[in-house]
């Protein structure tokens, strides 16, 4: 059979195919590869073949009405399609950067760190650097990043999603045994699994699409360590025949650019990498002429940005997409913004981040990120993770005994009846303080707010309803949640003849009675004689009351921490005079009545005197008498 043209040989793995310009006989030979989650490939030829028929024979009409889906490669028994997975092209550069190092053992990034070393690597590093730590696009291809699916989901379901990487991967029967086509999952709109990555394709090639891809662009930015580069390319590409260079080297030179533009500012820190921004965030803001001329780069480079965007805005908005690469808060606002002025709106469905690392923000690097968006890659198909395989085998093992386990439980407790069964529910959710669980629990049973615990003979003598349990159990917040939001009744008694308030284990049980009766009003019940509840507060005024009773407390226990402290001063004084004798004052010096006055302040002063004239005169009186 030749599928791979007249000599019958299959093409050589280089071959480049460009997205936009896929020959027939390509888009006749590729089949949407659709994977298990432990990426085991599922293969339905009939039924995929149906399909292809449908789309080819609408694509050689030249209608691609669009009447037509996928091919639904699924099991029979699947019943839930795959959930939102988290993409890589929805990763950031730090994330990818941070999975590569942890595949690695190496120590995780903060944001900070990590714009600190890309800053660096982009002052330091030329074009072509190839830095240790840098993820190269052969990495990318191969890297495995965390698109898969809930472990939840049913093991018959199946999806083009689960390859492990950034691409959509397909058969050709043009290519050599064990290698795909993969296409990045951003170029397909397949991001989220919601399209059809093979009627994309054909959308994209058929004779109407064509006919305006002189028209059609794309916008791709990048920023990062004071460097900026920009550029609108044409989807066309420019005919490269007769050049000279290898297949990569072709691929950049038939990059079509409408428009291009490159500025550098001074804006990281020399040798210690960083924006100087990132440093005034994390050390406080710095006063040298450096970091000022550096302040002031950062902010021209930011109006520079957003002027050029406003110059490009016909062109952005003609844009089918727009590609950016921002490391840190400060770049992506330079680029991304909200309101009617924003060139580039945050929330444009258009924006996508780059599947892959990028290097140095240059012209250079747009080319190749252009390249590496538009080209199937040839690749090597996915084989099965063994860990995978036997991490699930476990984690079916473990569904099965706790299955097992749950059904012995409902035959143990078969013997007991409903409402005992009820109560162990809402005595366990009172324990555990879950609120919401506990009001879901009551309206989705209807269970009465006042329901009698049971059996009688552990709850009924003081524990009779859920409000009397809470309360003799100190559950303050629970209290008032079944006063205030499920409206128990304080006035109902248990066989002792006590209201639930009566039962309260502590004041601040009471309290919540007390701000239940205030929230509640008087009206709701006879809160004085029947619920046995004193008074009414507001919640203000609780915390008052509780912080003050907190800072007596907080003073009380200082003082006696200062008594015990004075204690052991005494203590420690007298076993030293015991033990050493008590000292003599230095050169016999007596201290006079002069000096104690001179020691003491003005005020002092004059109260000892005033005294001392008021004894004078009672001395005085005595005499004469």
């Amino acid at each position: 059979m030749q599928e791979g043209g007249r000599t019958g040989k299959k093409e050589p793995p280089f071959t480049a195919r460009y997205v936009y310009q896929l020959d027939d006989s390509v888009l006749k030979s590729l089949k949407l590869m659709y994977f298990d989650s432990l990426t085991h490939e599922e293969r339905s030829e009939q039924e995929y073949k149906r399909s292809l028929n449908s789309i080819v024979s609408n694509y050689n009409d030249g209608t691609m009405k669009g009447s037509f889906g996928p091919p639904k490669i699924v099991k029979p028994r699947a019943r839930s399609s795959t959930k939102k997975h988290v993409e890589s092209n929805n990763l950031s550069d730090l994330d990818k950067y941070n999975e590569k190092r942890a595949r690695n053992g190496q120590k995780l990034l903060t944001e900070t760190e990590f714009e600190a070393k890309m800053d660096q690597l982009s002052i330091s590093g030329s074009e072509t650097e190839d830095e240790l730590d840098t993820i190269t696009e052969e990495e990318s291809s191969n890297t495995k990043v965390t698109d898969e699916a809930d472990n939840s989901l049913d093991e018959s379901s199946i999806s083009y999603m689960f390859t492990k990487s950034p691409f959509v991967l397909f058969h050709s029967g043009l290519l050599q045994d064990g290698k795909c086509y993969g296409v990045y999952k951003t170029t397909l709109d397949a991001e989220e699994g919601k399209s059809d990555p093979m009627r994309k394709l054909m959308e994209l090639n058929s004779e109407k699409f064509q006919q305006k891809l002189d028209n059609s662009i794309s916008a791709l930015f990048m920023i990062g360590g004071g460097h900026f580069a920009g550029a609108i390319i044409n989807h066309k590409p420019i005919v490269t025949k007769g050049n000279k260079g290898s297949p990569e080297e072709l691929q950049l030179q038939s990059v079509n650019i409408a428009e291009h533009k490159t500025f550098h500012r001074y804006t990281t820190r020399r040798k210690q990498g960083g924006s100087q921004s990132t440093s005034d965030n994390a050390r406080g803001k710095a006063n040298s002429a450096g970091s000022t001329l550096r302040r002031y780069n950062e902010q021209a480079l930011r109006e520079e940005v957003q002027d050029l965007l406003k110059i490009w805005k016909p062109l952005l908005d003609r844009c089918d997409r727009i590609f950016i690469k921002a490391n840190g808060v400060y770049a992506r606002q330079s680029l991304l913004g909200k309101g009617p002025e924003a060139v580039i709106e945050a929330e444009d469905p258009r924006v996508r981040i780059f599947p892959f690392t990028t290097k140095r923000p240059t012209t250079k690097e747009l080319r190749r990120a252009w390249c590496e968006l538009s080209y199937l890659k040839v690749m090597d198909i996915p084989k099965s993770d063994k860990k995978a395989v036997e991490m699930k085998m476990r984690q079916r093992e473990h569904l099965a005994k706790s299955k097992e386990q749950k059904q012995r439980k409902i035959d143990v407790s078969k013997g007991s009846s409903e409402d005992d069964e009820t109560t162990k529910q809402l005595i366990s959710l009172l324990k555990k303080s879950k609120a919401p669980s506990l009001i879901a629990y009551i309206r989705k049973n209807k269970v009465p707010v006042n329901f009698r615990l049971l059996p009688e003979k552990e709850y009924g003598r003081n524990t009779q309803t859920m409000l009397h349990y809470a309360a003799h159990f100190g559950l303050s917040r629970m209290c008032q949640v079944l006063l205030v939001n499920l409206k128990a009744d304080p006035t109902i008694k248990n066989e002792r003849g006590y209201t639930a308030y009566e039962m309260s284990a502590d004041e601040k049980t009471k309290y919540a009675f007390e701000v239940a009766r205030n929230t509640l009003g008087e009206d709701y019940c006879d809160w004085e004689k029947a619920a046995k509840v004193p008074g009414s507060k507001s919640r203000e005024e609780v915390e008052e009351i509780l912080k003050k009773k907190e800072d007596e407390s907080r003073e009380k226990l200082r003082e006696l921490h200062e008594k015990e402290l004075e204690t052991a001063r005494k203590q420690f004084a007298e076993s030293h005079d015991k033990k050493f004798g008590r000292g003599k004052t230095l050169g016999g010096f007596k201290e006079t009545e002069q000096h104690k006055l001179d020691s003491l302040t003005p005020q002092q002063k004059m109260r000892v005197m005033r005294e001392q004239r008021a004894r004078a005169i009672e001395a005085r009186m005595k005499a004469n008498k």
